[in-house]
């Protein structure tokens, strides 16, 4: 049972922080807030100020919560795991729809809050721990790889659509020029991203071994299967379940049902993993043309009525118990048995 809760609210440049002491739900000292800088040296003051007014309670009986907020939390969480300490990285809309209704917004108050969330909901806490080095090193070349392809796509957007709707002049002469000069350097930028992740996960054996079976499944080529492992920490972070997954993809359908009068058809919900969701569409489409018995089970959807959108769906949620269901037992895709047998559709 946990006695000391400490909320902290991030941002780029600091980190506040409140300390609720309690003991079933009764707090038994006054709250303090302080506010430290968000780097190296204000992490080492913040843990000596959390060990001087936690009133001599013993480390192992710290709860240290804050926003999951990307790179901002990243850094201090990672200090306290190295530390020993349990650090709980929230989703911060489980948070706000937690508290109620709140008048008062500022730093100190949010830290408040999540300190009142972690205290009151201690039980169900989901510790953080640090990707791996080199899945890690995967995430952040996945990324930058994403970020250029999009800057490229804008390149192209632009040269095309200006050099249909300008007259021939010196501006469009420059920009034609300038655009093509950039297309070809983020070209180059991506194929040397693309070769880095192939030496990345080459190095590690059970990175190699993910992926070799990820990419055995027709449709799924190198970026799926890496948006795949990136997104669910090698397919750790949900317990290789597959509603768990297809949920986090965005990619499964739940009602909406109230009283007699409103009764809506299971949709996909809006709060999902865009990225990995439009990367699964295109695998499921690639799926549908060039694997047979996911091919067959797409058309069987069509002939039964369903439209094809939510056939198209199915498939990905199909694509995604596969391939869960292979890396579970460490067995590479084989059409001829594995989807005949183990992974029947229906």
């Amino acid at each position: 049972m946990k006695k000391i809760f400490i909320g902290i609210d991030f941002s780029k440049e600091k980190f506040d922080v409140v300390i609720i002491m309690a003991e079933n739900l009764e707090e038994k000292a006054p709250r303090v807030h302080e506010q430290f800088a968000n780097d190296k040296a204000g992490y080492r003051k913040f843990l000596k100020w959390v060990k001087v007014n936690s009133h001599g309670v013993d480390m192992s009986l710290w709860l240290f919560c804050g926003e999951n907020t990307g790179d901002y939390s990243k850094g201090l969480a990672n200090f306290l795991y190295g530390k020993g300490c349990d650090m709980w990285l929230e989703n911060a809309k489980c948070i706000k729809d937690s508290c109620g209704i709140r008048r008062l917004k500022s730093d100190r108050a949010d830290a408040a809050m999540i300190a009142e969330y972690a205290m009151r909901n201690h039980d169900r806490m989901t510790l953080y721990e640090p990707l791996s080095g080199p899945l890690a090193q995967l995430r952040e070349l996945f990324l930058f790889r994403q970020m250029n392809v999009r800057k490229r796509s804008g390149y192209i957007v632009r040269k095309g659509e200006k050099g249909r709707t300008l007259d021939s002049s010196p501006a469009k002469s420059f920009m034609a020029r300038k655009c093509k000069h950039m297309i070809a350097e983020l070209d180059k930028t991506i194929k040397e991203c693309d070769k880095m992740i192939e030496a990345l996960i080459a190095s590690d054996r059970d990175l190699q071994e993910t992926y070799e079976i990820v990419t055995s499944v027709p449709g799924i080529g190198a970026q799926n299967a890496v948006c795949m492992m990136v997104y669910t920490d090698n397919f750790k972070r949900f317990d290789c379940n597959p509603r768990k997954i297809a949920c986090y993809y965005g990619i499964a359908p739940f009602g909406h049902d109230s009283g007699t009068s409103v009764h809506c058809d299971p949709h996909v919900h809006y709060m999902a993993n865009k990225t990995i969701k439009g990367i699964l569409t295109q695998a499921a489409l690639c799926a549908i043309n060039h694997c047979p018995p996911v091919a067959h089970y797409y058309a069987r959807l069509i002939e039964r009525g369903k439209k094809t959108m939510v056939a198209l769906n199915n498939v990905k949620n199909k694509l995604v118990r596969i391939v869960t269901a292979l890396v579970r037992t460490k067995q590479k895709f084989i059409p001829e048995y594995e989807f005949a047998k183990r992974y029947a559709m229906d």
